[in-house]
């Protein structure tokens, strides 16, 4: 680490909480290890001058990798022009038109900043809507850090979680009536999910869904049966495609699964690494949205870098990058790849596992058992996926241990490059011991 590095960790540490971007988790070893610099395809450049791949890609968002000519150039011309106008502008426009053209589910587009904003108002939406309160969401999964979904998920504490179907806060701050305004259920469970459900529909204002769980996949039968429940009750029915949302598909999971949701959120992959996020709908919902609705039957919202012409660029000019040059073929062949690769790395240290995700959504688990939901996840060897994240820098890989990522800039090199830092790490791991020992632990 040179000087110039070292320094802007120490005023990291004295300036910024932590020295980090983020609360919850760990930030091994407890202050960043490098300093990114710059971006460029599937590679990052840090302060002491080393290059790394990136399979993280801002958490999914970097669809075109780091710095994509055509984005900059659009985003560069429109900052000549203005990036805030506080009004519906030409980019905003044609992105949404764009988005209902490619969304099965969209009749409406209302673009904010992210996908915790998206679903933030896709809450306030379908309350208004059916004038319930209570949300049913699904055990591990996230829908941002906003208070009215904070409740069960991959970043919480299981151990001290209320059982089915009462909500368990995952950070200080929350008032406790929010909890009461949260149902949670299994995923992939429809049996217990239904149940719930009819013992408290009265109440149910909307069923939330990620259709690939924090990289665990949905199985068609469930998705197809909470639409069938929803459509029983008319209960709205939400997917979170902030992370599936134009990486799996150009139409997202719902295109992927053929499975239509009453409305939709996005985010990451829509920007290309831009802030920004949507709320997609039918338009008997997203009338509520129309300030000029009849009765006043509307619901707050504005920003004040709402539909701004600077990130809708950079989402428009992203989404027609897409719907060429076989983006789709070449992006889940690298994740299909990676995926096989890696169940052979792990077949030769006999290691047990499961591998999950979608597309270019990579995820597996060590455990001899199929991982359908978050408890069977944290029920695995997660010890081992961690030794993994904690010597990929070392290889030079950005990544972490699993769900990993790639952009249509991977090709046969970067995946070439993922899996022989898998297998070092792990070859490391085994002849120092550390891979033995995390084995004997969890064998007693």
């Amino acid at each position: 680490m040179n000087d110039y590095t070292s320094d802007l960790i120490t005023k990291a540490s004295k300036y910024i909480p932590g020295a980090s971007y983020y609360t919850l988790g760990l930030n091994y070893p407890g202050l960043p290890e490098f300093i990114i610099e710059k971006g460029q395809g599937p590679y990052i450049y840090t302060t002491d001058g080393i290059k790394m791949l990136d399979v993280t890609l801002a958490h999914g968002s970097l669809i075109l990798g780091h710095s994509n000519k055509i984005i900059s150039e659009a985003v560069q011309k429109q900052i000549s022009m203005g990036t805030a106008l506080t009004n519906i502008t030409k980019p905003a426009i044609e992105l949404a038109e764009i988005m209902v053209n490619t969304i099965p589910c969209a009749d409406k587009v209302r673009i904010v900043n992210s996908g915790t904003e998206a679903s933030i108002l896709a809450v306030r939406l379908v309350r208004a809507v059916t004038g319930k309160e209570k949300i049913l969401k699904f055990e591990g999964a996230y829908h941002g850090f906003a208070d009215n979904l904070i409740f069960n998920t991959n970043y919480g504490k299981p151990s001290e979680w209320f059982p089915y179907p009462k909500a368990s806060s995952d950070t200080l701050g929350v008032s406790a009536s929010q909890a009461e305004t949260v149902l949670i259920a299994p995923y992939n469970n429809l049996e217990i999910t239904s149940r719930i459900i009819d013992e408290n529909i009265k109440d149910i204002a909307g069923i939330i869904v990620e259709p690939v769980m924090r990289g665990i996949n949905s199985q068609t039968d469930f998705l197809q049966g909470l639409r069938t429940i929803c459509d029983k009750y008319k209960t709205p029915l939400i997917f979170d495609e902030v992370i599936t949302g134009f990486r799996v598909s150009l139409g997202g999971a719902q295109e992927y699964f053929g499975i239509t949701p009453d409305i939709a959120i996005y985010g990451k992959s829509l920007g290309a690494g831009y802030p920004i996020g949507a709320i997609v709908g039918k338009d008997s919902l997203m009338r509520y949205l129309d300030p000029s609705s009849e009765n006043g039957e509307h619901i707050f919202s504005i920003g004040s870098f709402h539909s701004n012409p600077l990130c809708s660029t950079a989402a428009l000019y992203c989404i027609t990058e897409l719907q060429k040059n076989r983006s789709y073929e070449k992006l889940n062949s690298y994740g299909d790849g990676l995926r096989s690769g890696l169940s052979r790395i792990f077949k030769k240290y006999e290691l047990p596992h499961f591998m999950t995700g979608l597309g270019s959504i990579v995820e597996f688990f060590f455990t001899s058992e199929p991982v359908i939901d978050y408890k069977c996840s944290i029920n695995s060897n997660l010890a081992l996926k961690d030794l993994i994240g904690s010597k990929m820098a070392e290889f030079k890989v950005v990544g972490g241990g699993g769900r990993y990522t790639s952009s249509t800039m991977h090709g046969k090199r970067e995946l070439d490059w993922m899996l022989e830092a898998v297998d070092l790490s792990l070859d490391n791991a085994q002849y120092t011991g550390a891979l033995n020992s995390i084995l004997e632990k969890s064998n007693k």
